[in-house]
């Protein structure tokens, strides 16, 4: 099974699943993982909901070396993070941009990171390749990320 069979494309790396009703194995994993590398943001998105407007949102994101997230916020949800594959640092920022905390976040270990609604974070990918499961409150809005500057 390929993303192409279980997926279509809402984006150059956004995938949303067909319907709920799909088994996430390694080949759909390794596959996430080729798209983040013919990407240039480095990433690749396998959204599970059909759609931006569910009110349950749960993808898997994976991401090659180097990456890094710029400084963000979701206003209107808060995120948990889970890591399946490979090692990254999760961190929070106070409103001037100052870092307040760092995460390791690797998979295998239970390890999770949570951010409360509006807080900033940013990721950094620390394995050659990074892949997580989001979890959030859909659904999804134009201003449903803002970046700091």
């Amino acid at each position: 099974m390929s993303l192409i069979d279980i997926s279509f494309t809402t984006g150059g790396q956004i995938f949303h699943c067909k319907s709920w009703n799909v088994e996430v194995q390694d080949e759909l994993i390794a596959g996430l993982i080729e798209e983040a590398r013919i990407n240039e943001n480095r990433k690749a998105r396998l959204c599970l909901h059909p759609n931006a407007q569910e009110i349950m949102q749960v993808t898997y994101l994976a991401f090659v070396s180097p990456y890094e997230d710029r400084i963000h916020s979701h206003p209107f949800r808060p995120e948990v993070l889970i890591p399946i594959q490979g090692e990254a640092e999760a961190r929070i920022f106070d409103e001037n941009g100052k870092m307040v905390k760092n995460s390791r976040m690797i998979a295998g270990r239970g390890h999770a990171f949570a951010t409360e609604s509006g807080q900033w974070h940013s990721l950094i990918v620390k394995s050659s390749e990074f892949v997580m499961i989001e979890i959030g409150i859909g659904p999804f809005r134009p201003d449903s990320t803002l970046y700091q500057e």
